[in-house]
C-alpha cells in the first residue's frame, strides 16, 4: 500500500512541475472595432505593455483620459477567436451594466490592477492621468482562469456606454491578444 502510494505522489510531482504556464500577450495598439463606435478618447502613447519571461505581464507609463467616463459606466466585451484562418465568435465574453461599481471588488479578475489606481471609482474626469512605473499585475491568464484550451489568435472587443453631458455615448476598442504557453 505504501508503495502504491508513493507512486502516486511521484506521479502528481512529475506531472504538476512540468505543467506549462498559461499567458496572454496583448498587443499594445487599441484599435477600431469596425462596427462604426469611435475608440475612447485615452491616451495611451507613454503607456507600455510588458509580458515577462515568467508569463507575468509589467505596465509602464501615463494612461490619460482624454473624455470623462460618468458613473454608470457599461461595460460589455467579447471575443473572435482564430480557427482554421477564420476569425469566429470566441467563448470568451462579459457584459457588465455597471462597471464603477465593481472596479474595486477584490473578487474580481482585474482587482490585481486596479487596485493599484490612484482612483478606483466613477465619475472619471476629463483630463485624469494614472501613471505606472513598471508594476507587474501577475499572471493576466491565471487570475481570469483561462484554460490551456484557449492558446491562440484572439481580438477582444471592449463597447463602453457611458452619459457625457447628458448624452449616452458609446464606443469601442479592439485588443489583438495572443494565448500561449511558456
Amino acid at each position: 500500500m505504501i508503495q502504491q502510494w508513493f507512486i502516486l505522489i511521484i506521479f502528481v510531482w512529475n506531472f504538476s512541475s512540468n505543467m506549462a504556464i498559461i499567458t496572454v500577450d496583448f498587443d499594445e495598439d487599441i484599435r477600431e472595432c469596425g462596427n462604426g463606435m469611435p475608440i475612447p478618447d485615452v491616451d495611451l502613447s507613454q503607456f507600455s505593455i510588458l509580458p515577462q519571461d515568467d508569463g507575468t505581464m509589467v505596465v509602464n507609463g501615463t494612461v490619460k483620459i482624454i473624455n470623462g467616463f460618468g458613473n454608470p459606466t457599461r461595460w460589455n466585451m467579447y471575443s473572435k477567436r482564430q480557427e482554421q484562418g477564420k476569425w469566429n465568435p470566441g467563448i470568451i465574453s462579459r457584459d457588465i451594466p455597471n462597471f464603477c461599481a465593481v472596479l474595486q471588488l477584490q473578487t474580481e479578475s482585474w482587482y490585481q490592477f486596479t487596485k493599484h489606481l490612484k482612483q478606483g471609482h466613477c465619475p472619471i474626469k476629463a483630463g485624469y492621468s494614472e501613471s505606472f512605473d513598471n508594476l507587474n499585475i501577475g499572471n493576466v491568464a491565471s487570475a481570469f482562469e483561462i484554460p490551456a484550451a484557449f492558446i491562440g489568435d484572439w481580438r477582444i472587443y471592449n463597447e463602453i456606454t457611458t452619459f457625457r453631458n447628458g448624452r449616452l455615448e458609446k464606443e469601442c476598442y479592439m485588443v489583438p491578444a495572443t494565448i500561449a504557453e511558456v
